[in-house]
């Protein structure tokens, strides 16, 4: 999807995702939609994607480090089909790998040229 052009408010970038959600929505080209974020201003589309039977994820990242925090609005959790809390997958032993692979560090991973032949 389109995101707006750079310089755009936070709630003008909201209104675009919503809205190319909602057009993706209405063209029946998805079956369910996935979004990332915990942000309750997303319980108005949500609403409209099940209504056209899409069914709704939401991703989120729930977190507290020094005065830092990160949660999902109560009535978003409470609306969507699914809720996934991404780091919850990371306590889990069954998606610790998977985890780790998505979320690795950019030091994590050498490049093949720093491979030598040994």
């Amino acid at each position: 999807m389109p995101m707006p052009q750079s310089g755009a408010s936070e709630k003008g970038a909201d209104v675009a995702l919503a809205i190319d959600a909602m057009q993706v929505g209405l063209d029946g080209k998805i079956d369910i939609a996935v979004l990332v974020t915990g942000d309750g201003d997303f319980v108005p589309l949500v609403r409209a994607l099940m209504k056209q039977g899409i069914r709704v994820m939401a991703a989120y990242f729930e977190y507290k480090h020094g005065e830092h925090n990160a949660f999902i609005n109560e009535r978003l959790l409470n609306v969507c089909n699914y809720a996934l809390n991404i780091n919850e997958m990371e306590k889990d032993k069954d998606f610790k790998a998977i985890f780790k692979g998505l979320f690795r560090k950019s030091d994590d991973h050498k490049s093949p040229e720093s491979k030598t032949n040994g």
